[in-house]
């Protein structure tokens, strides 16, 4: 991926907040959803908040994304084993990026949490090619 292009994967999280953003109902919904690549050193995007000004459920969020794009299969790599995911998170930890008490109860349920998500994954397939088929 080229620059260019790793800058307009990027704007995903901006167009968001943008979008939820006209929703008064939505606010909280938009901050996770917004805020999910934002790094508690304020090193993130789309606006560098640092990690007081992050809400829980978008530290949650963070850590999340990360397990999840970490231990999924993807095609060009398989998903990471879970020594792999821990020192992974453990390091994000270590530079102030993520939530070390979320990737703590994370870790502690890594199979359930992890289980869980390839069912979801598995599920969220087979709708998405039902949807496919009646279009």
């Amino acid at each position: 991926m080229n620059d260019n292009e790793y800058k307009q994967i990027r704007t995903h999280t901006y167009y968001t907040y943008n979008l939820l953003s006209s929703i008064n109902q939505f606010q909280t919904i938009n901050e996770w959803a917004s805020f999910h690549h934002e790094k508690l050193d304020g090193k993130g995007y789309p606006f560098r908040i640092k990690g007081e000004r992050l809400s829980l459920g978008s530290r949650i969020m963070a850590v999340a994304d990360v397990f999840t794009a970490i231990t999924e299969n993807r095609p060009y790599r398989l998903g990471m084993t879970k020594e792999e995911t821990e020192r992974i998170l453990l390091n994000l930890v270590k530079s102030n990026a993520i939530d070390g008490g979320v990737v703590d109860i994370l870790l502690q349920n890594f199979e359930e949490i992890n289980r869980t998500r390839i069912l979801a994954q598995k599920e969220a397939k087979k709708h998405y090619e039902k949807f496919l088929l009646e279009k």
